[in-house]
């Protein structure tokens, strides 16, 4: 039903502030005309708010409706009000649906929505102008529903709030505003049914919010009305996943991850509707925030304890503790996550740690036989102790596997990346060459690993490219005054030598034939050699180019 469209007072061709004697007039008026299959019409159907039936049947249900004086006073909240000859102007340029002039003589009657004895009636008519200018030839207009929605709400607040409901029921008439609110949000919430959250219609927040300006009580009242359906989805599916979870907490990491997945469509709707800063929505968050984390913890318990298996749950725990964080969880709740995400991350990267405690390990004990070997004693013996390295590989292979090496380099952990190249660097420094090859390969693996926006790779990275930058450089210097096939030339003009000497029986003719071919042997070299130094030239200057351009882009990402 559409409280204005099918209004019973409008069905029953009555203002709101009709008396019963103008209602049983009406009635028996309808009935005549019903008797002999007709019709009856009034001036003030105002046909603009769209048709309505005025049918024997349709008539007895309106006049049931307004029986009782709580009733008038609801439905009249919604029709127009004829109480003095302002009311009656305005009526008549809205019966000739006239609603720019009706609206301009209510509204000069009502400044900054402040409603008295004289004004009321003026601001109860605009407002249900407006609400049926909201929806009008099937068509939606927010900003009517808003100033209806505000006025009508400063309607019932106001003190003059009790003259309406004596001009519509009498004078011994009693409501309770609240009770009038709830039951005017109803009518809005199904006039409204239609557009609720449709394309160029209303979300269910801004119905929400068109609300603001009324008692919180009525505010919460209705959130309430899109908010039960996804509370009570949410807190049954925290309550599914707490039973699963402390039956078998073997898979606590899908349950949270059921229960996010469960949730954060009704948690955003939530989020939207009531806000972020809203209690209730805090008290729901902290709740699935809480049994995600409380997921998190029994699944890393379950697998980081004596349950004969390898399977290390960290990742997946981290995962539901970081969902638990994610969806805004606050006070004792965050502080919780907070405290949990810090332990995992220290839980994380323990077995990292120890393999840099035993790289320094290593590094003391060559430290300490160093030390050792200065002596005194060791000087004069001239015995010198020797760190087996044998050994040491033996003991780091296990550790330095290629899982480790990567887990640290993309850790993303500056102070245990810094920490494991400082001490693997150390190390190096006091291997032999013949031992140095395994952990050499482990920190070419490493730093191809890392990420090029790591301080370490960056730096390795661009001193690699000043090098082979400036070894490139000095090849071209060399080659632009480099001699080309210098020993074949030699061999050319040694040969040219001794063409040039004597030699008996060799006519002039063919001396002279010999040093020309002679002469063209050297000069093709030379030509040769000229071509190809241009060649590597103009390859030395291209690949300085690129590496000129590697170096650019390094530099600019960082």
């Amino acid at each position: 039903m559409n409280a204005v469209r099918e209004n019973p007072y409008r069905t029953l061709g009555l203002f709101g502030n009709a008396t019963e004697k103008e209602l049983q007039k009406q009635i028996a008026t309808i009935k005549r005309y019903a008797e002999v299959g007709k019709s009856k019409s009034f001036d003030y159907d105002f046909p603009f708010l769209g048709d309505f039936k005025r049918e024997e049947q349709t008539v007895a249900a309106a006049a049931s409706k307004i029986e009782q004086a709580k009733n008038k006073v609801h439905f009249s909240l919604f029709w127009f009000l004829n109480t003095n000859h302002i009311d009656e102007a305005a009526l008549n340029h809205l019966k000739e649906a006239n609603i720019d002039k009706a609206t301009e003589i209510w509204e000069k009657l009502i400044k900054d929505n402040t409603i008295t004895a004289k004004n009321y009636s003026a601001a109860l008519n605009l407002s249900t102008l407006q609400l049926g200018m909201t929806t009008l030839n099937g068509s939606f207009n927010p900003i009517q529903l808003k100033k209806c929605v505000e006025l009508k709400g400063h309607i019932i607040s106001s003190d003059a709030f009790l003259n309406f409901v004596q001009t519509v029921a009498g004078d011994n008439t009693s409501v309770s505003k609240e009770t009038i609110r709830k039951e005017f949000v109803d009518e809005i919430l199904q006039i409204l049914k239609p557009y609720l959250n449709k394309t160029k219609g209303i979300t269910s927040s801004q119905l929400i919010d068109a609300f603001s300006s009324f008692p919180s009580e009525t505010k919460q009242y209705v959130a309430a009305k899109f908010t039960d359906r996804p509370v009570s989805n949410i807190e049954n599916q925290v309550e599914k996943t707490k039973q699963s979870r402390t039956e078998d907490a073997s898979d606590a990491e899908e349950y949270g991850e059921e229960l996010y997945q469960q949730t954060k469509t009704d948690l955003a709707f939530l989020k939207n509707v009531l806000g972020a800063g809203n209690v209730n929505y805090q008290v729901i968050v902290n709740k699935v925030s809480n049994e995600l984390l409380q997921c998190s913890i029994d699944f890393f318990n379950y697998y980081n304890s004596d349950n004969d298996t390898d399977f290390d749950p960290f990742e997946d725990a981290l995962k539901i503790a970081n969902y638990a964080k994610s969806i805004g969880a606050t006070g004792q709740v965050k502080n919780r996550i907070d405290e949990a995400l810090d332990t995992l991350e220290e839980m994380r990267y323990r077995d990292a740690k120890q393999v840099i405690a035993f790289l320094n390990q290593v590094i003391n004990v060559y430290a300490e036989v160093e030390k050792e070997n200065s002596g005194i004693d060791a000087i004069i013996s001239g015995r010198s102790k020797v760190v087996n390295e044998d050994k040491i590989r033996e003991a780091a292979i296990p550790l330095l596997d290629n899982s480790m090496i990567e887990k640290i380099a993309k850790s993303g952990k500056d102070d245990l990346i810094k920490n494991f190249y400082t001490s693997l660097d150390k190390l190096l420094a006091k291997l032999s060459y013949k031992s140095s090859d395994f952990f050499k390969s482990k920190k070419s693996t490493f730093l191809s690993l890392l990420p090029i926006t790591n301080s370490i790779k960056f730096n390795f990275e661009k001193s690699k490219l000043d090098g082979e930058i400036s070894k490139l450089q000095k090849e071209l210097s060399n080659t632009k005054s480099k001699k080309m096939y210098a020993s074949e030339m030699q061999t050319l003009e040694t040969e040219m030598a001794s063409i040039n000497e004597w030699q008996l029986f060799r006519s002039s003719e063919t001396k002279q034939r010999q040093i020309a071919e002679q002469h063209e042997k050297i000069e093709r070299l030379k030509s040769k050699g000229e071509s190809d130094r241009k060649k590597e030239i103009s390859k030395l200057e291209e690949q300085i180019i690129l590496k000129n351009a590697e170096l650019k882009k390094l530099t600019g990402n960082k």
